[in-house]
């Protein structure tokens, strides 16, 4: 969306910037910058209501219904729209948890990502955010291994539940060592050495976290960015020697970690089919979702309501699923948790905006920018086959702030390039 207004739209995208920054040491920090640039946003589209007004013609606000930030836009808006009603129709503790988590931050995005701008000299800025916030997320949770000698707490600023943990940290991480190889070495060697080290950090910290489905998201989402990237910048050779060396130092770090035990318990329960271990409960809870989306395949149950349904069940049928899978606040997977509670029409679109971004990007895949998004949307989706990290605002803050700051660096350089084609 184009308007005058550069300067408020230069100053959202900074705030969310240095909110970003921030984001690993305080998540309120993040959160406080991120409604601040929101106020920011309704100001911006008060003054081009008004200039639209005086003037009674639309140029000032060239919006067009294919601009992939009105589209985001309008996606977290009905996803938004979704959670409200859905939440008014259930009186559940998680209903208002999940209005609370959700709402404020979509709401947020909602006037931010049409009226912000992300032009070359901010991308910059960006560059060296994303490093940053993944040392000052990383360094507390090694911190913390070494001092508490407990996989299964791990904190970074107000975060202190391991998965999430581990599912943020995979995206600034992966982010990050997109951002590593596609810049020249020649001409950042400082950034790039910067990247390398938050990127080895944060991979460390996450092994350190015990989290399975984020090292193992990050790691093949990374190998195969590095091998795409590689391939084309580097040649076969420097590309597998680098792989090589990755895979070594990757197997040593998970070797010498309690994940490497997890994954091990994990693959054993699961082929000995041990039914209350964790990775035995989250089966079982996806066996029961989609006999919610079976028998309620257009309302689900409601917002919170699976563990109702699935003990009234266990009174009518033994073994219906195991009791130690019916106390749990979410399904353990965003889409199966987004059907069984919405039904099968409103789930799917409620889940619409985090799908988005990957589609997008795998269209636009050439720029740097683009690349970036690819990376992230499919860390975040793929961490939401074992979570739900789109009922959580920290999570789903973190993931909105990286898309939207990327997703406007792509549209200004695909602006920038159309005009000056046209100039010619």
């Amino acid at each position: 969306m184009k308007h005058s207004f550069t300067s408020s739209g230069k100053l959202i995208s900074l705030l969310m910037i240095i909110g970003l920054t921030a984001y690993g040491l305080n998540y309120q920090i993040t959160k406080t910058l991120l409604h601040a640039s929101a106020v920011i946003a309704l100001f911006t589209w008060l003054r081009i209501a008004l200039l639209v007004t005086k003037q009674r013609k639309c140029s000032i606000a060239n919006a067009c219904i294919k601009d992939p930030r009105i589209i985001l836009s309008t996606l977290l808006l009905v996803a938004a729209t979704i959670v409200l009603f859905e939440t008014s129709m259930s009186d559940t503790s998680m209903s208002g948890r999940f209005r609370k988590d959700f709402l404020l931050p979509a709401v947020c995005f909602v006037l931010i990502a049409p009226v912000a701008i992300v032009d070359t000299q901010i991308f910059k800025i960006f560059r060296w955010a994303l490093p940053t916030a993944t040392l000052t997320m990383a360094i507390p949770g090694v911190i913390d291994y070494f001092t508490n000698q407990s996989p299964g707490y791990r904190t970074s600023g107000n975060i202190s539940l391991q998965i999430i943990y581990g599912t943020n940290l995979a995206i600034l991480s992966l982010c990050t060592i997109v951002l590593m190889m596609t810049t020249k070495l020649q001409k950042h060697p400082v950034l790039i050495s910067t990247c390398l080290v938050a990127s080895i950090v944060g991979i460390w910290a996450i092994v350190l976290s015990g989290s399975r489905g984020p090292l193992l998201s990050v790691i093949i989402i990374s190998f195969t960015t590095i091998a795409l990237i590689g391939l084309k910048r580097f040649g076969l050779i420097k590309t597998a020697l680098f792989i090589i060396l990755l895979s070594i130092t990757t197997s040593l770090i998970v070797i010498q970690s309690p994940t490497l035990i997890r994954l091990s318990n994990g693959i054993k329960n699961i082929s000995s089919d041990v039914t209350n271990s964790s990775m035995g409960l989250r089966l079982e809870m996806w066996r029961g979702a989609i006999k919610i989306i079976d028998e309620h395949p257009l309302s689900g149950v409601g917002v919170g309501k699976h563990n109702e349904f699935f003990k009234e069940k266990n009174k009518e049928t033994e073994n219906y699923i195991h009791p130690g899978a019916t106390d749990f606040i979410h399904l353990h997977n965003d889409f199966l948790n987004a059907i069984s509670w919405m039904g099968i029409p409103l789930g799917l679109l409620f889940m619409a905006f985090a799908v988005y971004p990957l589609y997008w990007a795998l269209r636009n895949r050439y720029t740097v920018a683009a690349k970036a998004m690819l990376g992230v949307s499919a860390i975040y989706l793929l961490n939401g086959l074992t979570n739900t990290p789109s009922i959580r605002a920290t999570s789903l803050t973190l993931m909105l702030s990286v898309i939207f700051l990327l997703l406007q660096f792509a549209i200004y350089q695909r602006e920038s390039s159309a005009q000056s084609s046209n100039s010619r």
